[in-house]
């Protein structure tokens, strides 16, 4: 396609290359899925056997090494071009294979052998796809760094109930990432991390997912209710308060590259519009749509869009593969605000360039897009998604960017 991005490294070139062997078959399965509102499981299966899941660890755990959030971005771009909800899971996996390979390094660099060790088992049972994760976070009138769900420590365990939203991968997931909170001895709370296995008691994956798009994610709800997990698998953090460099940090390593999700949305309307503009009508005598100077226009604005897109989204990946491959002692927090600022321009952006291509697509394509066996009705509510995705939305998204600009603290109330 004229204009992608493409991968700055080596490993990240062979994901992108494997991300691109499963488009067509992703096509074919996408709006089945879709209709049936079914989990994307014989997706999730040929990416686990061709080795996308595993792309992140490190070569020595079975992976292939790559680091480059960039690239992650990238081949996530390409698998959305075939699936909306494929690319999703793949991308909610792979960072977290990526953020373990951060806290194993950490650990070692540390010589925290028991840490370490620990965490090298999990990365061998990543590498070789045999551990699937999901992130738990988002819960109903929570923000994004404000967990309600409690975890209470008991002896050498801890007591966790609550409920979480929009768990991605649910469906699948041998591992849960929930976020908690726990009471701070000093009072108020303190934000936490709790490792919950599935088939633990008390957990409950709910099966409550049928969403306007992104139907086959399996994002749904989890309930928590008198989980017991041991002690060693809670990280305890910081006090709750506004999100610190590092909060904001971990968060961008997660949602970075999710704006892949966006961009191949775009590419594959775009390519629909085209294909659609260039056949030749079945009414003798008539010119295919190409030669309509407003298709035309619609045609150049969708280019305009999308590589503005791609420019921006390039951009900030440096940027944020930059900010991570930095000493973190060295890292400001105005260089970090800066670099977030950067990714929020790149999400905002992503989301309007989503929505509105696969709406000047359905223009072109005219009525037979309003159908819902059509592909660029699923592209047009699987585009709306990326606008619910936190952190930010919009209303959120908007002022921290002004107030980064305007040198203003973005948490201020």
């Amino acid at each position: 396609m004229f204009g992608e991005l493409t991968a700055t490294t080596a490993a990240g070139r062979e994901l992108v290359s494997l991300a691109e062997g499963h488009v067509g078959t992703l096509t074919e399965r996408a709006g089945r899925h879709d209709r049936d509102n079914t989990f994307v499981a014989d997706n999730f299966a040929d990416l686990r056997d061709s080795g996308v899941l595993s792309a992140c660890a490190p070569t020595r755990h079975g992976g292939l090494g790559v680091r480059s959030l960039h690239d992650v971005l990238v081949a996530v771009s390409r698998l959305a071009r075939g699936c909306g909800s494929t690319a999703i899971c793949a991308n909610m996996h792979m960072a977290s294979v990526w953020g373990q390979v951060r806290r194993w390094e950490r650990a070692e660099a540390d010589g925290d052998r028991v840490r370490a060790t620990q965490l090298d088992a999990i990365l061998e049972a990543l590498g070789g796809s045999d551990l699937i994760m999901a992130g738990a976070s988002t819960e109903p009138g929570a923000t994004w760094n404000g967990a309600l769900t409690e975890a209470v420590r008991k002896g050498d365990e801890y007591v966790i109930t609550g409920r979480k939203t929009f768990v991605t991968n649910s469906a699948v997931a041998d591992s849960f990432n929930v976020a908690v909170r726990v009471a701070d001895p000093d009072g108020g709370w303190r934000h936490a991390e709790a490792v919950v296995l599935a088939g633990t008691p008390g957990l409950t994956v709910l099966g409550d997912w049928d969403a306007l798009g992104m139907r086959g994610s399996g994002s749904h709800g989890l309930l928590l209710e008198d989980c017991v997990v041991p002690a060693d698998r809670v990280t305890v953090g910081e006090p709750f308060g506004p999100p610190t460099a590092e909060d904001l940090a971990r968060s961008c390593a997660i949602n970075f590259p999710l704006l892949g999700a966006s961009l191949g949305i775009a590419e594959a309307a775009f390519q629909i519009a085209v294909e659609h503009a260039t056949r030749v009508p079945r009414q003798p005598g008539r010119a295919a749509p190409a030669h309509h100077p407003s298709v035309q226009r619609e045609i150049a604005t969708m280019e305009l869009d999308l590589a503005a897109t791609r420019g921006v989204l390039e951009r900030s990946g440096r940027l944020v593969d930059a900010l991570f491959a930095a000493d973190p002692a060295e890292q400001s927090e105005a260089a970090v605000r800066d670099v977030v600022r950067g990714w929020q321009t790149a999400k905002l952006l992503a989301n309007r360039t989503a929505v509105s291509t696969v709406d000047r697509a359905m223009t072109i394509c005219g009525g037979a897009s309003f159908s819902s066996r059509h592909p660029l009705s699923r592209l047009y509510r699987d585009a709306r998604a990326g606008g619910f995705m936190q952190p930010f939305g919009s209303l959120d998204g908007y002022p921290f960017i002004g107030r980064v600009a305007l040198g203003l603290d973005p948490h201020a109330d």
